[in-house]
């Protein structure tokens, strides 16, 4: 892919863009028997439609020679319903999502953390829709698609490597068995689970106890005074354990970790603020590195804003279609982190130290941009009917 010479190699806008089209092709056939486009020209538009996080079908508007955005979603469509039901598509979803990793990713256990992430959905729903799920009020709408991701960390990089649409009236343990299935598919061998505080409940402790791997999520602190609230006191760091009763679990026996913390003007905030941690299985830590260890975590929020800064817009009601911009979107991301991890560091002794600001993910939104817009041309000129 990159090319070589006695003073360095190169990366070129070509060699992605291949990358790219190589990879979905590769894991969907399109029917293009007696059409006027080719399948790189449907893949050239979502491709386009994705990278400038603008619709279907403005992408085809703006490149001359591509095929309507109406022809692109039919196709589109027609792919995914011969897939089958959300779970086949699920299924081969994640398999594109995981079509690129580094070789050597899986080989030890890994840090991995689970989370939500909520695609606003406007316009009027169908009632009996099992997708569409309500929630805070958020982008002008109090209606979502809701997504969970399964990633990892290794030497600081992401890589997404399962994802699932969740569905109305979903457990959050549902949701978590289903992103570890994926996992163990793969081969993913957790060294230690991170959840958000949403995942908090008594049956989600009861579930991850019986787990071979170590699980931190921050405690959902309940009451005024008593309950959980009662434990946020003093000056010092401790741990404990809190019985916690539920309407609809069994009580449990929390382990907890309760992190004293003092602000001096950061944030806008003084003096003492207390954290709580649940802490389940063998990691012997102190309540201070919990805290720390925690902090991981919100890399999972960070390759969401990536993710978002490169998924086509869509007012599409068919969950299945969403589902797939969105998992391209994830793809992208993938496929970025696994090019400067093959291909932009320097050989020397020791471990790969790659060249991250060689390839920061604005220049290969452009590179890719710029090849689809030399294939297909790029409209300069807007036709004006004289009738309207």
């Amino acid at each position: 892919m990159a090319k070589q010479n006695s003073n360095n190699k190169q990366l070129t806008a070509q060699d992605v863009y291949q990358l790219v089209s190589a990879t979905l092709q590769e894991h969907f056939q399109l029917d293009m028997k007696n059409r006027d486009y080719t399948a790189q020209d449907i893949w050239d538009v979502l491709v386009a439609a994705s990278v400038e996080r603008i619709s279907i079908e403005m992408a085809s508007q703006l490149l001359e020679e591509a095929p309507s955005g109406t022809t692109v979603r039919t196709q589109v469509k027609a792919m995914l319903k011969n897939m089958g039901e959300l779970p086949d598509v699920e299924k081969q979803l994640n398999k594109l999502l995981t079509a690129k990793l580094p070789r050597k990713l899986l080989k030890s256990k890994l840090p991995a953390a689970i989370d939500l992430t909520e695609i606003p959905y406007h316009g009027q729903h169908a009632e009996d829709d099992p997708y569409v799920r309500r929630g805070r009020a958020k982008s002008g709408t109090t209606h979502f698609y809701v997504f969970a991701t399964l990633y990892v960390v290794k030497k600081n990089k992401r890589y997404t490597l399962a994802i699932v649409l969740m569905c109305q009236g979903e457990k959050a343990q549902d949701v978590v068995e289903r992103l570890l299935a994926h996992g163990r598919e793969l081969g993913l061998r957790i060294k230690r689970l991170y959840l958000d505080r949403g995942f908090d409940n008594n049956g989600m402790v009861a579930y991850l106890k019986k787990q071979s791997f170590p699980t931190i999520l921050p405690l959902v602190v309940r009451g005024k005074q008593g309950g959980s609230r009662a434990l946020l006191v003093g000056r010092k760091s401790y741990t404990t354990t809190y019985e916690r009763r539920s309407t609809i679990y069994d009580q449990e026996t929390l382990p907890l970790y309760i992190v004293c913390k003092y602000s001096q003007g950061k944030y806008k905030r003084k003096g003492v603020f207390h954290f709580a941690y649940i802490v389940i299985g063998a990691l012997k830590r102190q309540p201070a590195q919990i805290a720390e260890e925690y902090r991981r975590r919100f890399g999972i929020e960070t390759s969401y804003r990536l993710m978002n800064t490169v998924r086509a817009r869509t007012t599409c009601k068919i969950a299945t279609f969403r589902f797939f911009l969105v998992a391209l979107a994830f793809l992208w991301l993938n496929l970025w982190q696994y090019v400067k991890w093959a291909y932009l560091f320097a050989p020397k002794p020791g471990p790969r130290t790659v060249l991250h600001h060689l390839l920061p993910l604005a220049r290969w939104r452009l590179w890719l941009w710029e090849m689809i817009k030399q294939r297909l041309g790029f409209s300069l000129v807007i036709h004006i009917p004289l009738e309207v």
